[in-house]
């Protein structure tokens, strides 16, 4: 028997055990795992797809791939796909890299990451566990500053006007709420008025500059409102989104995202757009860039104008990343009253825990029970819609049924020390170390 013989013969073994392997394992597994929401038409569509792929029938792999979105481009949409699925089922999200080689000549095709439902569901978590998994970090941006000169609506009827930032940092505000109730870790990275350098946003969503989380962003979204000039013009409309040229993930993430604005707003799809933008460019992960309406088309700039529309924004934004990611989204709670205008969440440590609290017209507002309770101040009590402290009343706001105090009071009284990271200008996170305490009891 020749050489060629003995590879055909090796081959042709290696390809019998994966189709078994795929039989007795995968497919079987698969059924019992999603028997109560089985569709046979998909069933069917990937036992076919898989045995072509395993025994190299290109013919049935060209098929699928021109008649099946997902199955164009194995290395992300397909994988992609079949992740979704298995999270869906309460899987990790976990895809190994599986090599199979194949022989010379017609064999000669590698295939790499061959994604099997046994490997994936290597450990499986309850349905109500499902968004325990390790967080994803997203990186949000709400573009130029609050000063920024030139970006800003052309003037209304009553003289006023709305610059730009107004919009896109409302939108991130809100966006930052929807992210961190779905499970995913947020990272702002051009929290404050001034106009942050871009090559400061990204280096910090690439953790060239540290950001906290020690790690790079997951993806990194940037909010704008868009404009054609400076005057008004009726005829520039709609929404449009950026992603960098010949990135497949990033454009995946833009046709996420402009899929659901483009259903929960009322305006028109501008359709997707690739430019040498820095933001998209620097960015070391999937990043988009949203161009949320034009500025100086005069009914267009009411909806930028209206908390209804940036709402909106915020929410379909989030269901993008949320669709992205593979993870269902997590609708609002019925009884969640809004933020007041002005108002954004921060991070507070103490510890190693974490608790919400508020930026507030540039001041920092920590949840008063969670953290009196962490740095272990007893002698505390809340009379007339007003806390005191060892016996010294703090300002206090009542905000959707919490006590909120100011930071810098817990300073003031000396019960711990206060800490505002970056600065007290960007402030992403307020870190909070008790000091010795001495009570009466």
């Amino acid at each position: 028997m020749g050489l060629k013989s003995v590879t055909s013969f090796c081959t042709a073994v290696m390809i019998l055990w994966n189709l078994i392997q795929f039989l007795i394992y995968d497919l079987p597994y698969f059924i019992y795992r999603s028997a109560d929401k089985l569709k046979w038409d998909m069933l069917i569509a990937y036992i076919v797809y898989s045995i072509g792929r395993i025994s190299g029938m290109r013919l049935v792999k060209k098929f699928f791939e021109s008649h099946f979105p997902y199955f164009k481009d194995e290395s992300e949409d397909f994988k992609r796909w079949t992740v979704k699925q298995i999270v869906e089922l309460g899987g990790t999200p976990f895809v190994p890299s599986r090599k199979y080689y194949r022989a010379t000549g017609s064999w000669s095709q590698r295939v790499r990451n061959y994604v099997t439902l046994r490997s994936l569901l290597q450990v499986v978590i309850p349905p109500g566990r499902r968004y325990s998994m390790e967080k994803i970090l997203i990186a949000v941006d709400d573009g130029h500053g609050m000063y920024t000169a030139g970006k800003r609506t052309p003037l209304f009827e009553d003289g006023t006007y709305m610059k730009e930032n107004e919009f896109n940092r409302a939108v991130v505000d809100k966006l930052i709420v929807h992210l961190k109730r779905n499970c995913f870790d947020v990272l702002h990275v051009s929290a404050g008025d001034t106009d942050v350098p871009l090559k400061t946003r990204t280096d910090l969503a690439n953790n060239t500059i540290p950001n906290g989380f020690g790690r790079p962003a997951d993806a990194m979204v940037s909010v704008h409102a868009n404009a054609l000039g400076s005057a008004w013009n009726s005829k520039a409309k709609g929404i449009e989104i950026f992603y960098r040229s010949g990135y497949k993930a990033g454009k995946k993430l833009a046709q996420d995202i402009q899929e659901y604005l483009v259903k929960g707003t009322p305006l028109i799809n501008r359709g997707l757009k690739t430019s040498n933008l820095h933001i998209t460019r620097e960015a070391d992960m999937p990043a988009v860039l949203v161009e949320g309406a034009f500025m100086d088309n005069p009914e267009e700039a009411l909806l930028l104008e209206s908390d209804a529309y940036r709402s909106e924004c915020a929410e379909e934004i989030a269901r993008g990343l949320c669709q992205f990611f593979g993870r269902t989204y997590v609708e609002v709670p019925p009884d969640a009253a809004p933020l007041p205008a002005g108002a954004y969440p921060v991070n507070f440590v103490v510890g190693r825990s974490e608790f919400d609290g508020l930026i507030i017209d540039g001041r920092s507002w920590a949840p008063a029970r969670d953290v009196l309770t962490a740095i272990g101040i007893k002698t505390w009590m809340f009379e007339k819609k007003s806390i005191s402290i060892n016996g010294t009343a703090v300002e206090t706001k009542i905000i959707n049924g919490i006590g909120y105090i100011k930071s810098v009071d817990l300073q003031t009284i000396e019960v711990a020390k206060v800490f505002l990271e970056p600065d007290a200008v960007n402030t992403k996170r307020v870190i909070i170390y008790p000091k010795e305490v001495t009570t009466n009891e």
